[in-house]
């Protein structure tokens, strides 16, 4: 019994590894987009940009930007794409108040760009998506 304990093991380390290990594949079938956001013609520092398709029942998908750039899994299919861009601001309250010194973001994209976004774009691309946005 003792000479079949090491096949044994190494059995049930191929079988665990296979099925904690998974696939590569998203199940909801997102695929990976990347790309760059730059606000006059400079990297966007910080920031969101969502995905939201045109089908209300499908789940909106949201990527961080850093400086200039996001990544990550979305959806296939039409999508209207909202920008947020963030800017870190600390409270200015008195001392004595609770919220004093309380860092926070504040947007500073005009709504063009997110809630009034005439952005559109579809998933899967095959390039990088690219955004240039112009405030003046």
């Amino acid at each position: 019994m003792l000479s079949k304990l090491p096949s044994i093991l190494a059995a049930c380390f191929v079988v665990s590894s296979l099925v904690f290990t998974g696939c590569d594949s998203d199940p909801l079938g997102r695929v990976e987009v990347d790309g760059t956001v730059t606000v006059d013609g400079t990297p966007l520092k910080k920031g969101e940009i969502m995905f939201i398709p045109q089908e209300p029942s499908s789940p909106t998908d949201s990527l961080k930007i850093v400086d200039g750039a996001f990544k990550g899994p979305v959806l296939p299919g039409s999508k209207q794409v909202q920008i947020r861009g963030y800017e870190e601001v600390t409270s200015d309250l008195s001392a004595d108040s609770p919220e004093a010194g309380v860092s926070f973001n504040k947007q500073i994209l005009p709504a063009k760009f997110n809630d009034n976004s005439e952005l559109t774009e579809t998933i899967p691309s095959s390039e990088s998506l690219k955004y240039e946005l112009s405030t003046k």
